[in-house]
């Protein structure tokens, strides 16, 4: 048997080392070997170290010719004796050895006399030569193997010239259609929409293009698509589409601009970077007729490079501690100078990468300042473009991928690291832990051995402010990080923004990674002056201050909400019961069934309502789906309260204009059924549908079980609001037509009597009618579109509280005891029960 010793590294004390090769003709064991290797040192003191690799111990089982593209292969390597160590490596032409580690395509199984790696999804990165490296002190075996793979283009990129048929102005147009990938050693076959095209390759880029023909006078579609299909040696596809839109005559477009081609009205246009040392593109967004400002989506091109080197780390290529503080080198040296939209989403990118592949590599504390550094500089940058929710998506990965590495990078003899926008630092083996963030206290309580605390600048304006539009937000975001999963409780002192916390109620917030959005959920403001706010919370995440323009809670509001709602609950059960028992003796005639039956079916949606508004007074003790629940339920029948509403003083003010021509009962009841839970329903439902499909405003808050309030004729609640105000305006001027007919008589008599009596019915009117015209909530009303700092708001929310909070015993006092039938009704069964009582006791004591 022949093999080789090759790579007999020898480090001596007067130069950097030598290399020897031998080739033996014999068996021999590894520690024989590292035997000869100890008293080489022992002997000779000038050697400071020697190691020996061999060739010719180890085989290497590799598939032969080409594998699959996103196939799956286990390379294995195995050797007569058991080694302690087993190292793979990967390396290109003409490029040096990488290392292969944990990643998300690699798995590496356990090291023995044999090692294998498990390939998961083979493309173009995998296709190199492997060597591994099975090592027992100083002496290593190795053997090596060529993957080939039947590659496909990882990206394919699909243009047209020009990039928007012209329809307009001609009768028939057309459109040359490029697919686009870099250049490899694959023979491919290339089809745009099922047509052979026409190849063209310069450096780097093969190109393959077709000319498409538009009949402009066939039936008019808004866009073409164009299909571009790869094939590899092994028939594999890869397809990739492309939508080319058509501008015909009298739709709205954007007039060609220097480099930016005619473009469809509400179409975004795409240029390539021509910048030396820049890839990539800047897009412009056509609003209409009227161009929007373009985006600079031009990366570096060494950020482009150091982003495909992190997304191969986190596959596991070169995935070692020391790959990883090369990559965070690079990248602080690629955001040191100023950064575009484009640079900071690729920085964003290779933090993220990062943030994924830190759970299974060990990232050490020596990386902390360029990875700090790095992070920091993209906070001096705008992130602002036409797309809002690519800007907050930016923001939400930036915060979520920091916060990640930040817990899983391991702490050594790291202090903490400060730049310009975050500060970093730790504390250790204290119970209590105080730090000083910029300008924030914090204070945290925990056992745990270690706490991470960072604070980042002009961090909480980038987060999307949800129900919070219009409230002010400091600009600093801090985070806290405990090693070990133990009860924690943290205080925060935040300053307040000069000029702006007069009038306004500051509120603390943390940033929920479940829900990306803000919420109050475990934090408590304890105490606020007219400088500094004082948060305490009892989690951890990403935590700040906002100050709320709304007021800040009145005293005894929410006790006097309880005791009204108890006393209204227990008015209208009550109600319901007694119509129940009267309701024979009471509705005689259709004017009475439909009064009647109004106010029944506005009690039940009352009290359903109001026992729904109490279940959901204590969010934080609900789960997502009780709370989603009891916000439909509320919003569902407190409208259909109102449609009710509605549906009653239709019919009074009917019988009052139509005095001959009453309605009937075949009309009337079908209609207020539609009207009264029908309407309600569609109106929770088109809400529901179209908040849920939102990212930036949802349908309800999950810290308050209620409809979200964003700004402005902006948020759910409006959803509540226009419909009850409708109708309560409705059901107000029905009140006047009531009151202005019973003031005709009056007004022709002329007496003092009959002027008396009409104020009575005024009067009478007014008080029967109200509750149950939902006249109260026009206090509701004044609360929400007057200013918060006046004094008047906060009696008229007191007023609101009281009134609303007791309505069901407005109901219960004008729809029962106000009505003489009822109340006649009531007192015959009293009467009836006592009656049957004492006749009872007579008869029974006369046996």
């Amino acid at each position: 048997m022949f093999f080789a010793l090759k790579y007999i590294s020898c480090v001596l004390a007067h130069n950097s080392g030598q290399d020897f090769t031998v080739t033996l003709n014999a068996t021999f064991k590894s520690v024989k070997v590292q035997d000869i290797l100890t008293r080489l040192r022992t002997a000779y003191l000038y050697i400071l170290d020697i190691n020996v690799t061999s060739t010719g111990l180890v085989s290497m089982e590799i598939p032969q010719g080409k594998v699959c593209y996103n196939s799956q292969y286990t390379l294995n390597c195995s050797t007569e004796e058991t080694m302690e160590t087993c190292t793979w490596m990967i390396a290109y032409p003409g490029q040096a050895p990488q290392t292969i580690g944990v990643g998300t395509e690699v798995i590496q199984l356990p090291c023995s006399n044999q090692t294998a790696i498990s390939l998961l999804n083979i493309r173009g990165n995998w296709a190199g030569t492997y060597t591994c490296l099975l090592t027992n002190g100083s002496v290593s075996h190795s053997a090596s193997g060529v993957l080939e793979v039947a590659l496909l283009p990882d990206k394919i990129n699909v243009t047209s010239v020009p990039p928007t048929a012209d329809c307009s102005t001609s009768p028939s147009t057309s459109v040359t259609v490029s697919c686009s990938i870099f250049q490899n050693q694959e023979n491919y076959t290339v089809t745009i929409n099922n047509l052979p095209s026409q190849q063209s390759v310069t450096t780097v880029i093969q190109n393959y293009t077709i000319t498409i023909p538009i009949n402009c006078m066939a039936e008019q579609i808004p866009s073409i698509t164009a299909f571009c299909q790869i094939a590899n040696s092994l028939d594999q596809l890869q397809i990739t589409n492309a939508s080319i839109p058509i501008i015909y005559p009298g739709e709205p477009f954007c007039e060609e601009e220097n480099e930016w081609p005619k473009t469809k009205g509400g179409e975004t246009a795409t240029i390539l970077c021509t910048a030396i040392g820049k890839v990539g593109n800047m897009e412009r967004l056509c609003n209409g007729t009227v161009w929007a400002d373009p985006v600079d989506l031009c990366t570096k091109e060494s950020l482009n490079i150091l982003l495909s080197v992190a997304e191969d780390f986190e596959k596991g290529i070169g995935a070692t501690t020391e790959g990883a503080i090369i990559i965070f080198e690079s990248l602080k040296n690629g955001t040191s100078t100023e950064n575009t939209y484009g640079d900071v989403m690729a920085t964003v990118s290779v933090l993220t990468t990062m943030s994924g592949a830190s759970s299974r590599v060990a990232l050490t504390d020596s990386l902390l300042p360029n990875f700090i550094d790095s992070a920091s500089s993209l906070l001096n940058t705008t992130w602002g473009s036409a797309n809002k929710q690519r800007d907050f998506g930016l923001a939400t990965t930036y915060l979520s991928s920091v916060e990640n590495l930040v817990k899983n990078i391991q702490v050594n003899n790291s202090d903490g690291h400060n730049s310009s926008n975050i500060q970093l630092q730790f504390c250790r083996n204290s119970s209590i832990c105080n730090k000083t963030l910029f300008n924030v206290e914090l204070e945290l309580n925990s056992t745990s051995s270690l706490v991470k605390t960072m604070g980042l600048q002009s961090m909480a304006p980038r987060l999307p402010k949800g129900i919070y539009q219009e409230s002010i937000f400091p600009s600093l975001v801090v985070t806290a990080i405990v090693e070990t999963k133990v009860p924690i409780n943290i205080r925060m002192a935040y300053p307040l923004p000069e000029n702006e916390s007069v009038g306004n109620s500051p509120f603390c917030i943390f940033w929920n990674t479940t829900e990306n959005q803000w919420s109050q959920q475990g934090c408590t403001l304890l105490k606020s002056s007219d400088n500094m706010s004082y948060c305490e919370c009892n989690h951890l995440t990403s935590f700040s201050m906002l100050l709320s323009k709304t007021p800040v809670n009145l005293p005894f509001l929410d006790q006097l909400t309880y005791i009204g709602l108890g006393i209204s609950i227990c008015s209208l059960i009550v109600f319901l019961v007694i119509e129940f028992l009267v309701w024979n003796a009471v509705v005689k005639s259709n004017l009475s069934h439909f009064r009647h039956m109004s106010l029944v079916n506005i009690s039940l949606c009352l009290l359903i309502a109001d026992c729904s508004f109490v279940a959901s007074s204590f969010p934080n003790i609900l789960n997502d789906t009780l709370c989603l629940v009891l916000t439909l339920a509320k919003h569902f029948f407190y409208l259909a309260m109102f449609f009710w509403m509605l549906c009653l003083s239709m019919m009074l003010l009917h019988q009052l204009i139509f005095v001959f021509n009453p309605l009937r009962k075949r009309v009337y009841m079908p209609l207020a059924i539609i009207v009264g839970y029908f309407c309600p329903m569609a109106v929770v439902t088109v809400t529901y549908l179209y908040y849920n499909k939102r990212t930036d405003v949802t349908y309800y808050s999950r810290t308050t079980c209620w409809l979200t309030y964003v700004s402005s004729l902006q948020g759910s609640l409006y959803a509540f609001l226009f419909p009850i105000g409708v109708i309560v305006f409705a059901n107000l001027c029905s009140m006047v037509v009531v009151i202005s007919t019973l003031l005709k008589p009056a007004a022709t008599e002329n007496t003092k009597k009959d002027d008396k009596e009409a104020a009575k019915s005024v009067i009478k009117v007014i008080v029967f009618l109200t509750p149950v015209f939902g006249g109260t909530w026009i206090l509701g009303l004044f609360v929400f579109l007057m200013d918060d700092n006046k004094f008047t708001k906060v009696l008229i929310n007191y007023a609101f509280t009281i009134v609303n909070s007791l309505q069901g015993l407005f109901i219960l006092l004008t729809g029962c005891f106000g009505e003489k039938r009822v109340r006649d009704e009531i007192v015959k069964l009293v009467t009836s029960s006592l009656g049957s009582k004492s006749e009872s006791k007579t008869s029974s004591g006369q046996k």
